[in-house]
């Protein structure tokens, strides 16, 4: 079985990254990640120096296992999901040949270039000025050096000599004959040669149209392929998660915000777990990068239409949430709770 890795989109400062198996790889309950340098031969630890912000110290390698963790397991969509943070992105390079352990099973991995690391908070604190030692001034000025006084040292400056126009003569050299023809005939065959090269230099050949599509052929994963779908909005949804990152997510949210328009059950339930920071659609929000900010306000209304609609899988997210809600004194999550859980 194979082990990929992808960016969290709910993060966009990086940081934190999904690890996506196929589905019954990880057992039950929350599990416990460890990585292995193949190339050091060293187990990765957790830094010394890690802050509360999210694991900004340095990395720190050691000869004995180290196992981070536990983390939640998320299943949907064919696939076991674990969210791994910066105590563990931060510390990988692009391209680095790792071996994560997960359940007792092992999977090579060369680290992506798509998952940014989480960048450090900056450290509170006056400038420290750097004291360097100064450099003797030496006077460059040319000119005449005036003394201090007639008797330093018995110090002779000569005074240097001031040219004239007609030195050469004066000092007896006369100037060699002038060559000022050759310079015009130079530039005049410069010219006539550039000249002749653009004039004579063949056309470009222009670039091979691209072929035509088929009759009938379309791409698989665009939009009007996609909306084209049969089924209604839970086979659309199922062929943009087959899509993946190959679907944009404006593509997606259009798809799914025309299904919502007229009630369909499955596109109010994907909106209510958009909105969900305690559920997730993975293949969705993860591969086409269509996710919004935790909004237990928001996800409950929507998790309530659905219910409305008839989707029975609504009723318990909308069940949880409305948990989080109680527990919320803010106006917005009251007036929610209000609305949708009474």
């Amino acid at each position: 079985m194979t082990l990929r890795v992808h960016p969290d989109p709910q993060e966009p400062a990086g940081g934190f990254a999904f690890l996506e198996l196929e589905t019954g790889s990880l057992p039950d309950g929350p599990q416990h990640v460890a990585v292995f340098d193949a190339f050091g031969e060293r187990w990765l630890a957790r830094a010394k120096d890690t802050d509360a912000s999210g694991g900004i110290g340095k990395a720190l390698w050691q000869t004995e296992r180290y196992e981070f963790g536990p983390y939640e397991v998320y299943r949907h969509d064919g696939a076991d999901w674990v969210r791994i943070g910066p105590e563990i992105v931060n510390q990988l390079d692009e391209y680095a040949p790792l071996r994560f352990t997960l359940a007792g099973r092992t999977h090579e991995v060369s680290w992506p270039d798509n998952v940014p690391q989480r960048a450090g908070a900056a450290v509170l604190g006056g400038l420290q000025p750097v004291g360097r030692k100064q450099a003797e001034i030496i006077d460059r000025r040319v000119g005449t050096v005036e003394l201090d006084s007639p008797e330093d040292d018995g110090i002779v400056v000569p005074e240097r000599p001031v040219a004239t126009e007609n030195a050469p003569e004066e000092l007896g050299v006369e100037p060699e004959p002038g060559r000022s023809w050759l310079l015009p005939l130079l530039l005049a065959v410069v010219l006539v040669g550039a000249f002749l090269a653009w004039y004579f230099w063949p056309d470009p050949e222009p670039a091979p149209a691209p072929a035509p599509l088929a009759t009938g052929q379309a791409e698989p994963c665009s939009r009007a392929t996609l909306a084209a779908t049969r089924g209604g909005f839970v086979a659309i949804a199922d062929a943009i998660r087959a899509c993946g990152s190959d679907v944009q997510p404006d593509t997606a949210l259009s798809l799914v915000e025309e299904a919502a328009a007229v009630d369909d059950p499955d596109a109010l339930l994907l909106f209510g777990t958009l909105y969900d920071g305690e559920s997730l659609d993975p293949r969705i929000e993860n591969l086409t990068g269509l996710t919004f900010v935790d909004d237990p306000a928001q996800a409950a209304e929507y998790y309530a239409r659905a219910v409305n609609a008839g989707s029975d899988a609504a009723a318990e997210n909308l069940s949880k949430t409305c948990e989080r809600l109680a527990d919320d004194d803010a106006t917005l999550a009251r007036g929610a709770y209000d609305d949708f859980c009474s």
